[in-house]
């Protein structure tokens, strides 16, 4: 496919949407909550689901087995690191629990976090900060937005155990400077973990350049995978210091009557039981993203975002909900006497698929800044101009 500099070219877009059954009467404007499969991922599940049915569940594993061990090797191409590092997952939060209370946790030590951390994280630290006496100190914003990195750097002492972060909110539109962050958990030499849930097909991501040890995604996000599968990455310097959570004979060989042998790799946090079908399907979306480009993929994404950014707060009583200096494609906004829910209703009778963002979701930050609910738009490089000024009419007429 062609591409340009700044993006896909308009040509591409309609490729692509071409080969997204999804976009034929619907515009779907969220994506950070589960976007829009193309064909090449729909005709893999199908493959394989008919490989099911034909042969049973394990037969079909095994004659698709190369197939499924290239997907590790697809996700390495794409974020870097060691293909030993890699694990599927049947999400991305059973991949970050894993990995987190795999971690030697234990009462005095502190775990580095930030203000605007998602919900499944946070409570994760509340429990073990119940259960083992684990402090949780939180890095505050800065005036211009974003993390303030000098707070973040104070915050760490000789018994921080974790600093762990997402890369994106999923309710605000800011980009943590998670490069930045990972220079300063080197320098300390705390672990670093990163929930890129947002970030895995909206922007570049190199765990190489992060420095990160952990990094947990989505396929059914910005990569256009199947819901029910994820990704886990964990680094060698962080497995030696892990005792996984839970074992299954994935994890270990049964070695003899009275003891067992653990994988070396990150596979260690896989389960033998899974889903096959959203497994291949979920490579197939990566090896869709790579053969388009990440990079003009990304960019389109980015201006795509740019568009409706410029757009939005010229419409009367639209308030955009994102702190200053927010560029990514999930975009909040309130609209003056409307609650968000009808908002959504609305869009919804017109086939336009937008989510709400709730304070349960970014408690600190969203309740920090008097926001209790919001309409969250977020396109993808599949939506069109025609999509966007088609969203900008309807809300309008709110």
């Amino acid at each position: 496919m062609t591409v340009e500099a700044a993006g896909l070219s308009p040509k591409t877009v309609v490729a692509v949407r071409d080969l997204t059954p999804g976009v034929k009467g619907r515009i779907h404007l969220d994506n950070c909550g589960s976007a829009l499969m193309p064909s090449p991922v729909i005709a893999a599940m199908q493959n394989a689901l008919q490989r099911d049915a034909a042969f049973g569940g394990y037969v079909a594993q095994e004659q698709q087995e190369g197939k499924l061990e290239a997907g590790y090797s697809s996700l390495a191409r794409l974020l870097g690191g060691d293909v030993s590092d890699y694990a599927f997952v049947g999400s991305a939060v059973d991949g970050w629990t894993k990995a987190f209370y795999s971690l030697p946790l234990q009462a005095g030590d502190n775990i580095v976090t930030a203000y605007n951390e998602y919900c499944s994280n946070y409570i994760a630290f509340l429990q073990v900060k119940k259960n083992r006496g684990v402090e949780i100190r939180v890095a505050r914003q800065a005036p211009s937005g974003r993390i303030d990195l000098a707070h973040l750097q104070s915050l760490i002492d000789k018994r921080t155990a974790l600093i762990s972060i997402s890369h994106m909110p999923s309710s605000s539109g800011e980009i943590n400077q998670v490069e930045k962050v990972g220079e300063i958990a080197r320098s300390a030499g705390v672990l670093y973990q990163l929930d890129a849930c947002q970030s895995v097909g909206h922007v570049p991501v190199d765990v190489g350049r992060i420095g990160c040890d952990i990094l947990t995604g989505t396929s059914r996000k910005f990569l256009r995978g199947p819901r029910g599968i994820g990704f886990l990455y964990v680094n060698e310097k962080a497995r030696s210091v892990m005792e996984p959570v839970v074992l299954t004979n994935q994890s270990a060989e049964w070695s003899s009557a009275d003891d067992y042998s653990l994988r070396q790799d990150a596979r260690v946090f896989e389960a033998w039981e899974r889903s096959v079908i959203n497994q291949l399907g979920f490579s197939a979306a990566i090896d869709y993203l790579l053969e388009l480009g990440v990079e003009a993929a990304t960019q389109q994404i980015a201006k795509n975002a740019t568009y409706l950014r410029k757009r939005l707060p010229d419409l009367k009583n639209v308030t955009v909900e994102c702190p200053p200096g927010a560029v990514s494609a999930i975009i909040t906004l309130n609209i003056a006497g409307r609650l968000p829910s009808d908002v959504k209703s609305i869009l919804e009778d017109q086939h336009i698929a937008v989510k709400t963002a709730s304070v349960v979701h970014t408690r600190l930050d969203m309740e920090h800044r008097g926001i209790e609910s919001a309409v969250r738009v977020s396109p993808h490089y599949y939506t069109s101009t025609e999509d966007m000024d088609t969203l900008l009419t309807a809300l309008e007429a709110l």
